[in-house]
C-alpha cells in the first residue's frame, strides 16, 4: 500500500536561510500534529507536501506521486495557510460558488457542501455578507469551508484556530476530528502545546528545520508535565496539616496549593488526597512551559 503522506531528507532554502534541513515524516491516515516554535519551518514543510514548494532536495510523495509535478497528485491536497484567500467584495457564498467551479463543482454541489460546512462552524448566517466585512475569526471558518470543497484527501492546516475564540476552536477540532476519522488525513500545524495536547494524533516535534522526535498523545503529557508546576485551587482553604502532607506538595497560598509532579500520573495522587481529607477542587492549572524550552 503506497503511503499517503511521504517527506523523504527534505531541505528547502531561502537564499541562506535553512527553512526545512534534511526533514523526514511518514503519515498513512488520521489526525496528526506538527508543533515547533515560530520559524522552525512548519509552513514550509506543509507548502512542500502541498506542492507550492519545489525541495532543493529530497522528496515529498502524495500517494506515491510528486504534488510539484502531478497535478493530480497536488489536486488531492488542500492547504489552508494564513491567507483567507477570499475576495473582500464579493459575497460568501459568490466566493464560495466561485472556488467550487475551480474544484470542478456544481453550483449546487458547492452550495450543499458550503451549507454544510458552515452550519458546523456556526457561520452559515454570513453566507449572503461581503467578506470584507466579517471578523478575523469569521474569515477563517469560511475559508476552512473554501478549503473543503475539493474533498481532499490530504487537509493541511497552518495554525488554524489563531484567531477563533475556544468555543469556535472547539467546533474546528471535532470536524478535524470527523474528517480524520473517515480516514482522510489532516496535518495540523501549531505552535501552541494546549492545541497539540487536545487531539489524540501522531506527533511530529519540528525544530531548526528538521524532525527531531515523534511521540503518541501520552507521550506529549509526560513532556508537558515534566517537573511542571501544577496549582490546585479548592473552594476554601485546607489547614496546613492537611496542605503540607499533599503528595508533591511545594507550597500553599490561601486556598491554592501547588504542586510539582514528574508526570501526569503525580495529580492523581494529589486530588485523591484532597478528596479524600474532604476538599472541593474548583480547578487544576499548569504553566505551560515555552515550546522552545520543552523541545
Amino acid at each position: 500500500m503506497t503511503t499517503g503522506v511521504y517527506a523523504d531528507r527534505v531541505t528547502k532554502l531561502f537564499r541562506k536561510t535553512v527553512a526545512l534541513d534534511k526533514t523526514s515524516l511518514s503519515i498513512d491516515k488520521g489526525m496528526n500534529i506538527v508543533i515547533g516554535p515560530n520559524g522552525a519551518g512548519k509552513s514550509t514543510l506543509l507548502r512542500c507536501i502541498g506542492g507550492l514548494y519545489k525541495p532543493d532536495s529530497g522528496k515529498v510523495r502524495i500517494f506515491g506521486s510528486d504534488p510539484y509535478y502531478d497535478d493530480d497528485a497536488r489536486g488531492r491536497v488542500s492547504l489552508l495557510s494564513d491567507n483567507y484567500a477570499l475576495y473582500d467584495k464579493l459575497s460568501v457564498m459568490k466566493n464560495l460558488l466561485f472556488f467550487g467551479k475551480l474544484y470542478g463543482n456544481s453550483n449546487a454541489e458547492t452550495v450543499e457542501i458550503s451549507r454544510t460546512f458552515l452550519k458546523k462552524l456556526d457561520a452559515y448566517q454570513y453566507i449572503d455578507k461581503k467578506a470584507g466585512e466579517l471578523s478575523r475569526g469569521t474569515k477563517q471558518k469560511i475559508a476552512i469551508c473554501r478549503a473543503l470543497l475539493g474533498d481532499p484527501g490530504v487537509f493541511l492546516l497552518d495554525e488554524p484556530t489563531a484567531f477563533l475564540d475556544a468555543a469556535s476552536a472547539e467546533k474546528v477540532h471535532l470536524m478535524l476530528e470527523e474528517f480524520a476519522s473517515n480516514g482522510k488525513i489532516v496535518i495540523y500545524a501549531t505552535q501552541r502545546l494546549n492545541e497539540a495536547a487536545r487531539f489524540n494524533a501522531n506527533l511530529f516535534i519540528i525544530k531548526r528545520g528538521r524532525i527531531s522526535k515523534t511521540l503518541k498523545h501520552s507521550d506529549l503529557y509526560g513532556s508537558i508535565l515534566r517537573d511542571a508546576k501544577i496549582n490546585i485551587k479548592l473552594a476554601d482553604p485546607v489547614n496546613a496539616s492537611i496542605a503540607n502532607k499533599v503528595p508533591h506538595f511545594e507550597e500553599a497560598l490561601g486556598s491554592n496549593i501547588r504542586i510539582k509532579v514528574r508526570n501526569y500520573k503525580d495529580i492523581n495522587d494529589s486530588v485523591r488526597y484532597l478528596i479524600d481529607k474532604g476538599a472541593y477542587i474548583i480547578s487544576i492549572d499548569y504553566t505551560e512551559p515555552l515550546i522552545e524550552d520543552m523541545l
